[in-house]
């Protein structure tokens, strides 16, 4: 049998910082996109949408599954912000073990935790504002992940 590949593993040494997405907060913007890649070119990209209800609010999560940049994504699962994490609903077209929501799993807790990833592994935001989908032109927006106005009102 063969052994499976890791695509996602723990730290080792030698790591090289490839991660734009600085602060979890980001998640929870309402309109974050972002990609989770490898040295071997195996990516996924991720959106978060948020919906406001009456009494709460959820956070979406989607998996880009086909050709078109805007529309071709299928529903994964829910962000929860208070525990950093992914809970699957009865619509989830995905399990826990899957590779998408194991990448998913992975990368938010390398945010979360601010934690290096292994070299050629990447995470990166698509570089459009997470709240208002605005392009990102400052070093520092483009660092937070979120434009200058926004940050100012998500404080």
């Amino acid at each position: 049998m063969e052994q499976q590949q890791n695509l996602f593993p723990q730290p080792t040494q030698n790591l090289q910082y490839s991660n734009s997405i600085k602060d979890p907060k980001f998640f929870e913007l309402g309109k974050a996109i972002f990609t989770v890649s490898n040295p071997t070119n195996d990516h996924y990209t991720y959106k978060i949408k948020i919906k406001k209800f009456e009494k709460n609010t959820l956070w979406f999560v989607y998996l880009l599954t086909g050709p078109d940049n805007n529309n071709s994504y299928t529903y994964l699962g829910v962000y929860i912000p208070s525990i950093h994490g992914i809970r699957l609903t009865a619509k989830s077209k995905y399990t826990t073990e899957s590779k998408p929501f194991q990448v998913l799993k992975w990368a938010i807790k390398k945010v979360v935790n601010k934690e290096q990833v292994p070299n050629g592994y990447k995470i990166q935001h698509e570089n459009k504002c997470g709240r208002c989908g605005r392009l990102l032109t400052t070093p520092e927006s483009i660092d937070r992940g979120i434009g200058p106005e926004c940050f100012a009102m998500h404080r």
